[in-house]
Order: C-alpha cells, then sequence, then structure tokens
C-alpha cells in the first residue's frame, strides 16, 4: 500500500533458537539475538522462452495438479552455496524470533504431499525480523558480499493488520538496517506487489513495487499457491525476480550495505516457505513466463483463440524450450507457434492447459480453461422496444459513445451466464461481445497513440433497467447495429409481462449511428440524453479533443446535467476546459479502487486493457486543464483491501491543473497531484491520506477540506489523515492551504467523526522515502475533529525538519467560527511560521511565482 512504502520499523523481536538447514540437513551453530526488524528478498525462476511442441495430449504427471498423493522431491542442489529444505525437520539453522502474541514458527509437513517438510510461520500481532541465518551457518558462504537469495513462499490468510509484507533479507546489518526483496501480500489478489528496496535507520523503502496477482492460502489446507522469489545482490546493484521473471528491468542503485548475512521479515503475515538458497548471482534463474499472466480463462465456444506469449529462459540466460498440453483438448485445444500459444474454445468444459520448462521440468505453469456454451441467437420477440430500449430501436441518429440501456418490468438479476453481443445488421458480423465478469476496455487513444486500460465491468443492473456499455471505438459512425443479448444473463426478469428469454435479432433492437461531426470543432457539448448534444460520454468529447484539436489550441467541453459512470483519460493535450451546467446536477462517478485496478498506473501505447490505474480521471503530460463545476466522485467504500481510489491522479509534472467551484468525493486518496495545482472554491472530502503526491505546487485557496468517517469502522468515531505529500526537493512550495476550512462529517457508511478531546484526525502523517514533507496552513479555519498534536508522529516516519521554508508549518489558524485557537500542544516537528515568514505562501502569485503563474477565478 501507498502508506507503507516508507515506515518506521516495529519493536524489537526477542531472540530465539534456530532455523534452516544446508541442502536437506540440520547444521548447528552458535545462537546469536534475532534483531528487531530486517528484511529482504527476492525471487527465482527465469529464462526466455519461445517454443517446440503442442499438439494436444492428456497433461502429463509433472502438469497434474498437486493432491494428497503428491510427493516430495528435494528443491536444493550442488549448484548453490546453501539450501535449506527442511527435510531434517528441524530449523537449527537459524535464529528465531516469532513476533506478538500467538505468533510461532513450526517445521511441518506440507499439507497435501507425501514428504515435503516446510518452516510453518503463523502471524501473531507484530512484525519485524523473524529469523536470521546463523552465523556459523553464514561463516561457509564464500561470498558474503554478491549473491542471491531465494526463497519459494506460500502465503497465507490471516487477520492481523492491512499491511502484510513478507520479505527475504539480504547484507543485514543490524536491526535497522539492511537490503530486502519480497512480496507485499494484500487480501485481494490484484493488489498484491513484488518488493525491493532497503531498510536505513528503521525507515523502510520499496522503490520497487509491481502489481503481481497472488493468492491466498488457509492454514493446514492445501489451497493457495507457492510462489518462488529471489533477491539478487552484485555490488550497489540490487535486482528482484517474481517466478523467474526480472521485476525491475534497471536495477536498484545503493551501495550503503556492502555484505551481510540474510534473513526474514514479515509485518503480520502467515506463511509457508521452502527451499532457502544463497547462490552464485551470475547463475540466473530458469524462466517461465505466461503473459497475460492469469491463471483462468472463460470464454464461450466459438469465441476467438486466447492468445498467450511465453517467455522461457535456460540458467544461462538463454531461450528455453517449453512444452503446452491440454488436459482435455476436446474442450480447449492448444497450438504453438514459436512463443505464441493459442487457446481455442471447443466445447463445453473445464480443462487444464499445462507449459512446462524445458530445462527444469518441475517448473509448470497452468491456466485452467472454462468454456461455456456457443452463444445462441434468441428467437423471442417482445413487440415494440422503442419505449424500452437506449437507444431507441428504430433510432436513425444514436451515439457512438452511447451507454445502452433496457428497461423491465421489474429489476432483474444479473448472472455470469452467457454474454452480449453486438451485430451489424448488414451482414451479421460480429461487432462486440460483452462478458458478464472480468472485463476490461481501452480508453483512448490520445493523438499519441497511448491508451488507458482499466478492469471494469461492462454491463450492470440499476433499477430496473440493465446498462451495458459497448467496448470503446466498436461502434462506427453511419453503422447499423442490433443488440443480441443471451438466454441466462440475466433471470427473474420480463418486458411486458412477457418472461425474459433474451434478445436476439427478431427481437428487433436495431439502430443506426449519427453521422461523424466536423473535425474542426473546438467547442463540444456533451449530455447523458438530449438530442442535440455532440457526445453522450465526457471520454467521448476528450477522445475528440485529443484526435483532433491541436496541443496548444484551447478546446471546451460543456457537461449538461445527468450522471455519466464513466473513468477519464487525458493525455498530451493543453488548454482544456471540461465545465458542468451546475456543480451539483453534473455528476461523474465511477468506482475504481486499487483492487480493480491496481496502482497509480500510467497509459501505454497499445490498447492494453489494464495496468491504468485506480483513479476515475488520469491525466498525464497536459498544462492549463481547468474542471469547473461539477462533481467528481469515487463511491468505493474503505474495507481494509483495495482502499486506494483516487478521484483524480493529476501526473503532469511540470503542467498546471486549475480546479474551481468542484466537489471531490472518495475516502482514501482523493487527489493524487504533481505538478502546478490551483483549486479554488473547492470541497475535497476523504479520510485516509486524501490529499497526496509530488506536486511542486499546490495551492488550496477558498476551499474546504472535509474529513467523514472511515467506513471500515462504521459503529465507531473515527479520524483520518488529511495529507501525505512526498514533495521532490526541499525548495518546492509543496501543498498550500490558504484560507480554506477544515471540517467534519459523517462518512458514506453513516460513521462519525471523532472531535473535541478524542479528536484523533491529523494535518498530516510522513510518507518518508527521501521525499519532503512540505505542507503550510495560512490563515485556515480548523476544526474540533483536528487532533491537539496537530500533526502524526507516533507511527510514520519522521518527517524532514521544519523550517520557514520546508516541512509541516502554520500561521494564523483559527477555529472554525473565527475565534482563536490553542495551538501551542503542536507536534515539536512543525513549525508556526512568523508574519515575516509566511509572505511566500500568502497569495497565488507568491505560491507559485517559480513559473510566474497568478490565474484568475
Amino acid at each position: 500500500m501507498k502508506t507503507s512504502m516508507r515506515q518506521p520499523l516495529l519493536a524489537a523481536i526477542l531472540a530465539a533458537a534456530g532455523m534452516l538447514a544446508a541442502c536437506g540437513g540440520g547444521s548447528s551453530g552458535s545462537a546469536g539475538s534475532a534483531p528487531a526488524t530486517s528484511a529482504a528478498s527476492s525471487a527465482v525462476l527465469s529464462s526466455s522462452a519461445s517454443s517446440s511442441e503442442p499438439s494436444d495430449s492428456a497433461v502429463s504427471s509433472s502438469a497434474a495438479a498437486q493432491s494428497s498423493t503428491a510427493s516430495a522431491t528435494s528443491g536444493c542442489s550442488s549448484s548453490v552455496w546453501f539450501c535449506d529444505d527442511f527435510q531434517s525437520g528441524t530449523a537449527d539453522n537459524w535464529e528465531l524470533a516469532p513476533a506478538g502474541t500467538g505468533s510461532a514458527f513450526a517445521v511441518v509437513d506440507e499439507p497435501g504431499v507425501t514428504g515435503n517438510k516446510v518452516l510453518q510461520y503463523t502471524a501473531g500481532k507484530a512484525g519485524g525480523v523473524i529469523a536470521l541465518l546463523k552465523d556459523s551457518v553464514w561463516a561457509t558462504i564464500p561470498n558474503k558480499s554478491d549473491y542471491y537469495v531465494e526463497a519459494r513462499i506460500k502465503p497465507q490468510n490471516n487477520s492481523t493488520t492491512a499491511n502484510k509484507q513478507l520479505f527475504l533479507i539480504g547484507r543485514y546489518q543490524d536491526a535497522s538496517n539492511w537490503m530486502l526483496g519480497g512480496l507485499n501480500v494484500q487480501s485481494t489478489s490484484a493488489a498484491t506487489q513484488v518488493n525491493a528496496g532497503y531498510n536505513k535507520a528503521g525507515i523502510i523503502t520499496r522503490p520497487v513495487a509491481v502489481n503481481k496477482p497472488m493468492v491466498l492460502g488457509t492454514q493446514g489446507s492445501t489451497d493457495g499457491e507457492w510462489y518462488t522469489v529471489r533477491f539478487e545482490m552484485v555490488g550497489a546493484e540490487h535486482t528482484v525476480y517474481f517466478e523467474g521473471e526480472k521485476i525491475n528491468a534497471t536495477p536498484i542503485t545503493d551501495s550503503s550495505f556492502a555484505a551481510g548475512k540474510i534473513g526474514l521479515f514479515t509485518n503480520n503475515r502467515s506463511f509457508l516457505i521452502d527451499d532457502i538458497k544463497v547462490g552464485d548471482p551470475s547463475i540466473k534463474p530458469v524462466q517461465l513466463t505466461l503473459s497475460p499472466s492469469a491463471t483462468s480463462y472463460v470464454a464461450e465456444v466459438g469465441d476467438a483463440p486466447y492468445a498467450v506469449t511465453v517467455t522461457a529462459r535456460t540458467a544461462a540466460a538463454t531461450e528455453d524450450s517449453f512444452t503446452v498440453v491440454s488436459s482435455k483438448p476436446e474442450v480447449a485445444q492448444v497450438s504453438v507457434n514459436g512463443s505464441a500459444v493459442s487457446i481455442t474454445p471447443k466445447s463445453a468444459g473445464t480443462a487444464v492447459i499445462t507449459f512446462t520448462s524445458g530445462s527444469k521440468p518441475d517448473l509448470v505453469r497452468r491456466i485452467t480453461a472454462t468454456i461455456n456454451p456457443a452463444f445462441v441467437q434468441p428467437v423471442t420477440t417482445y413487440g415494440n422496444l422503442s419505449a424500452l430500449t437506449v437507444p431507441a430501436a428504430g433510432s436513425a441518429a444514436a451515439y457512438t459513445d452511447e451507454l445502452l440501456s433496457l428497461s423491465f418490468d421489474a429489476a432483474p438479476t444479473l448472472t455470469q451466464n452467457g454474454s452480449i453481443r453486438i451485430f451489424k445488421n448488414s451482414d451479421d458480423s460480429l461487432v462486440d461481445v460483452i462478458k458478464l465478469a472480468d472485463e476490461s476496455d481501452a480508453v483512448g487513444p490520445a493523438a499519441d497513440g497511448y491508451y488507458r486500460g482499466v478492469k471494469m465491468p461492462l454491463a450492470w443492473v440499476s433499477g430496473s433497467k440493465l446498462f451495458m456499455r459497448p467496448h470503446q471505438g466498436k461502434l462506427q459512425y453511419g453503422s447499423q447495429y442490433y443488440v443480441a443479448i443471451a438466454e441466462g444473463v440475466v433471470t427473474g426478469a420480463s418486458i411486458a409481462g412477457s418472461s425474459f428469454k433474451g434478445l436476439g435479432k427478431s427481437a428487433n433492437w436495431s439502430f443506426s449511428t449519427r453521422t461523424a461531426p466536423l473535425t474542426t470543432l473546438t467547442d463540444l457539448v456533451v449530455d447523458d440524453d438530449g438530442s442535440t448534444a455532440d457526445f453522450r460520454s465526457i471520454q467521448g468529447a476528450i477522445n475528440y479533443v485529443m484526435k483532433n484539436v491541436a496541443k496548444d489550441t484551447a478546446a471546451s467541453i460543456t457537461v449538461k446535467n445527468g450522471s455519466y459512470p464513466e473513468v477519464l483519460f487525458l493525455r498530451n493535450k493543453n488548454k482544456l476546459t471540461i465545465k458542468g451546467e451546475s456543480r451539483s446536477g453534473v455528476v461523474l462517478s465511477f468506482d475504481n479502487n486499487d483492487g480493480l485496478n491496481p496502482g497509480s498506473g500510467a497509459s501505454v501505447a497499445t490498447a492494453a486493457r489494464s495496468g491504468g490505474g485506480r483513479a476515475v480521471f488520469l491525466v498525464e503530460a497536459s498544462d492549463e486543464l481547468t474542471l469547473d463545476n461539477f462533481t467528481l466522485r469515487n463511491p468505493r467504500l474503505r474495507t481494509g483491501a483495495g482502499d486506494q481510489a483516487e478521484v483524480i491522479y493529476f501526473n503532469s509534472p511540470t503542467g498546471r491543473l486549475i480546479a474551481k467551484n468542484a466537489d471531490f468525493y472518495s475516502e482514501q486518496d482523493t487527489l493524487q497531484l504533481n505538478g502546478y495545482v490551483w483549486f479554488y472554491n473547492a470541497l475535497v472530502a476523504g479520510n485516509v491520506d486524501y490529499i497526496w503526491g509530488s506536486a511542486k505546487a499546490a495551492l488550496f485557496e477558498n476551499c474546504e477540506i472535509r474529513t467523514v468517517g472511515d467506513s471500515k469502522t462504521p459503529t465507531v468515531a473515527t479520524g483520518g489523515y488529511i495529507l501525505q505529500t512526498r514533495v521532490a526537493a526541499a525548495t518546492d512550495k509543496g501543498f498550500v492551504f490558504l484560507n480554506s476550512s477544515l471540517t467534519s462529517a459523517n462518512g458514506p457508511a453513516g460513521n462519525a467523526v471523532a472531535s473535541g478531546s478524542s479528536a484523533a484526525t491529523y494535518l498530516a502523517r510522513s510518507a518518508g522515502n527521501g521525499s519532503f514533507d512540505n505542507v503550510v496552513f495560512v490563515n485556515s479555519k480548523i476544526g474540533e475533529h483536528i487532533a491537539a498534536t496537530g500533526w502524526l508522529t507516533s507511527t510514520s516516519p519522521t518527517p524532514n525538519p521544519a523550517t520557514a521554508t520546508s516541512g509541516w508549518r502554520e500561521y494564523g489558524s483559527t477555529r472554525l467560527d473565527g475565534s482563536a485557537l490553542d495551538t501551542s500542544g503542536r507536534a515539536s516537528v512543525a513549525r508556526t511560521l512568523s508574519s515575516g515568514e509566511v509572505a511566500p505562501y500568502a497569495s497565488r502569485a507568491a505560491v507559485f511565482s517559480a513559473i510566474s503563474w497568478d490565474p484568475t477565478p
């Protein structure tokens, strides 16, 4: 999670006796004390692939799914300097220090596998360095500076905290200083990450944080998955691998720690671990990587083949061979052409597609293919549908960015069976397929060919209507289409009193799209239901502007009152204004979040359908964007998993954004801001770090900054954190609040915000991470929900020291009614500015003096 990118280490852990056996044996050594916090990690299994082999056949034993009859083979080999596969039944090579009440280590039989022993860790309610290799064992390692540390890890469920890192430690110095590589395993697989970095002076920094899906298991059960992690340290360069894939193409460069032993760190994550190795980093892991990396695939008979690209490399970093087989070729047939594998759905059923490394036969990857019956055109008719459909049946001027809908007599139930399809009227050719689960779209492209890929539902029910969003770009101008809905897509539904049995061409929901607009427009109108607008969606208008209006030519998009359930993407377009008809009447709202689209995200120069991040609105490489007079909302409720959910990510480091007379709602990470930003007469609402980023100068003038109750704890009055800033340079103005009000309100789940003597909301907490905590409140009104200490220091990294021009600062604060506010209890790391020191923050022109910018309302 963002909030743990750099964090103080937890309390020191008690030392204990031994863990780790060399190559299956247990060797004794002098027991030392296990320091309190340290971790590093690494990933193994790499080598690039392309290859031979391929007709379908029954899955081989090497590819068969693990079962209770599976037998163990040692993961250790003679090519490593050290290896522990725990077959000795002990952990005698390790100093163990379980962290917190209820935590424990045990060498156990791997559930479901005959003869394989693993080390099991049960997490308590604390974290830290939980294991270090004994000095006597480490003394046998021939190179204590340049080596890799690797392990197979199976993360398991536990409910102690949301942040649950599991790191391998390298070059351990002491409790507060070491290198790390490993896993950040959240409750949702979409939010899990591979991390690499270091711990310095008790602060963890993770410059590598790449999302990779991982599945959690249950302790004592056979579910879950094993993942191989390798962390490689060569001189000042550090690289992490996950399942054989190099995660950071450019190594981390850090020469702080020259040598040191290995260990394990966890921030409260239960796990199984096996085959812990130390070896020569010049010997690379065997790689077998699939792209896409999904382990499941759902299709209908007759769908186009599913394409998978395989990368396979040997330990010598040369191209490797691989084989692919289907357990049921009559269900899902596979074919191979070099590194490209096609999976063709043939008949209804389930098949396991198994990929096996040529140089390492025990290295396999599997995809479970679920094939549903072929789409069949329903033949039931329901009379005239024109009053029940959008666009209306028979329409001659439908919009290509139209949100389709079908009205029922009462609320239908949407299933995950079948699909919704759009065909051309003229020849019945298939134009688009909308699946009922695991859908995504590519938003864009920008003028320079970049798309934003997002996972998002494209069919949903609201009230008595079924809404359907075609994939972007599928509907073309001046064409005629019809919509077909397979029987079983919705249940419990009727239309005009007739039971709904699907919709086919004979039901006659057909429409023609309008002619293309002129390409010379610079002022566009968007309306979700009007007949004179240029577009139905805001993104439709943005796409037009990015494609047809020169980068530095001013353009405007006027949005009529209505609801706009969409994600937005703007790239490489300057001087665009998006203005709503009214502040509360225009509502752009979409539940995007870190569980659905993990990470801040970025665009790509392909029509990829993932990686675009969790914000509702992503802005890249754009200047002078103005958002005026409407509401942007991310309705994601905090649950403890996948909660980061920006309304906007303004990722234009030298660009300018104006947001005025507008409302911005979310709970966590509402605004992520870079560059130069002016919010004027705006409302910003949230609970956790809801204003954050690396802005050079972000001014909030005459704004309401509203802390809302946390949905994670709906029955408890809670606090939160307004800011977590990551300003790049000490001289950057950072985040400035001028003549603004800090208020509170009940959250979306109805919970309150604590105030008065129990106030627990903080102005900011530090992100550390080598950035600067530049925040200034000037002449602002502060509600009773803000804690007397103001700034959170008890559980955060230590912020940079406050000076007149850097750090946490305040001037002229009052209560909401304008009366004097006692700030004598403020945290000692903060600073109260003098009247002579506040001038650089007391006006728009002063805040933006670095770029000589003085915007007007």
